[in-house]
């Protein structure tokens, strides 16, 4: 019977690591836009407020830390970086502490069918820094997705704090000077890579958490 169900986990997790986020996304950024004059009157103790609450939305995977970024960069400019940093790794934390509390066993003993994955799996254990700073400086891997992943792993919460902390700057960075050159709120929701160089930069640090992946897993 449990091996019958094994399956569905995956496409639960699909559902709750992208649908769902695509979902609540959209909603807090239209929420965003009606109420820019609003945010722009918030003090350190609503900003205090906001980033708890965006720290419990991204370990849920409700929000991705990019659109926070975008936003925060936009009202806050650089100043940004320290909270957004702050609930991330946060967020990061909860992730790992509560997947450690859950029967993340299924999952893995779903994907020990699989040789290759096994392969995969035990390259990572060896490189588990390397492996956690490559994920993070990618900009198109689901930060939900990735948190998931370290805990599953059984990955050091000293490799996951340390290699997130590092992984994240360059993106998070990116993220918050597109939003601080950013002309309107609307343009930077809808399309925040309109600028050539932040295109750019997303392809140069794509490029190199490939490169850098391909490493861990092809290391002998």
């Amino acid at each position: 019977m449990s091996t019958q169900k094994t399956p569905l986990l995956p496409s639960l997790s699909a559902f709750f690591l992208t649908v769902l986020p695509f979902i609540t996304s959209s909603i807090l950024g239209a929420w965003i836009i009606r109420n820019e004059a609003l945010i722009e009157r918030f003090n350190l103790q609503d900003w205090a407020i906001v980033c708890v609450v965006c720290a419990l939305a991204c370990a849920l995977a409700l929000i991705p830390p990019t659109l926070l970024a975008f936003a925060f960069g936009y009202f806050l400019g650089w100043w940004a970086l320290v909270p957004l940093i702050l609930l991330n790794l946060a967020a990061i934390a909860l992730v790992y502490e509560i997947t450690k509390r859950l029967n993340g066993e299924v999952l893995l003993r779903y994907l020990s069918h699989f040789p290759r994955v096994v392969s995969m799996l035990n390259r990572i254990q060896k490189d588990e820094l390397q492996f956690v700073f490559f994920t993070k400086l990618s900009p198109v891997v689901p930060f939900a997705l990735t948190n998931l992943i370290f805990s599953l792993l059984k990955i050091r919460f000293s490799n996951v704090i340390l290699g997130g902390f590092l992984g994240m700057i360059p993106r998070t960075a990116l993220a918050v000077w597109v939003g601080l050159e950013a002309k309107g709120l609307r343009q930077l929701i809808e399309n925040p890579n309109e600028n050539i160089t932040s295109r750019v930069v997303v392809i140069i640090l794509v490029i190199v958490s490939v490169i850098g992946l391909t490493r861990v897993f092809v290391k002998r």
